[in-house]
């Protein structure tokens, strides 16, 4: 969640800087009423207008810095696969690809023995771990598990565990590879 104080400084600063820029249009405004362009009924739908510009602007930031989209990597892993992450652990790779509404989130993360040992116990108590399938690069309508109308599954491959998820539009989908260490998290939105 974003700082209550930083959200008051945003908007200060918003004010700010639409008080600027309404200086400088205030010589234009000046000049338009001397030549009789603009008249007061004009002049008070474009003030009007213009205020409530600012605010639809400090309003769309306060939604998008609310937004679930800043919850931290970790967290958002560990809500998708309902799997704990340990603490020691090495960022390889973090992209964000942003294509208007849709989106992609790729990461990968590596970790050492004793991390990667928890990180399996935690993947095999998983309210999603199928321990009766084995992923082969194809999942069929059988891997998967319902748990809270959520249809998810993780199961054992031949490099370690895949994990597959869609909600919607998201697909989300996890390797992790037991011999390098390395977990790779994909997430887009369609």
């Amino acid at each position: 969640m974003v700082d209550f104080i930083f959200i008051l400084i945003l908007i200060i600063a918003i004010g700010l800087l639409g008080g600027l820029i309404y200086l400088l249009y205030l010589p234009f405004k000046i000049r338009l009423k001397r030549k009789g362009t603009l008249t007061d009924k004009l002049n008070r739908q474009i003030n009007w207008t213009y205020i409530f510009f600012l605010f639809l602007v400090i309003v769309g930031i306060m939604i998008y810095l609310t937004n679930d989209n800043w919850s931290t990597n970790n967290e958002r892993l560990e809500k998708i696969s309902d799997i704990k992450i340990p603490t020691d652990y090495k960022i390889l790779k973090y992209e964000y690809h942003d294509m208007w509404q849709d989106y992609c989130i790729v990461y990968d993360i590596q970790f050492n023995n004793n991390s990667l040992k928890v990180l399996t116990k935690n993947i095999r108590t998983s309210k999603f771990y199928n321990a009766n399938s084995f992923h082969k690069g194809l999942w069929l309508e059988h891997n998967f598990i319902i748990v809270d109308s959520v249809k998810a599954v993780w199961s054992k491959s031949p490099k370690g565990y895949d994990f597959y998820r869609q909600d919607g539009l998201t697909y989300y989908s996890i390797e992790l590879d037991t011999l390098t260490k390395i977990l790779k998290y994909n997430e887009c939105a369609d």
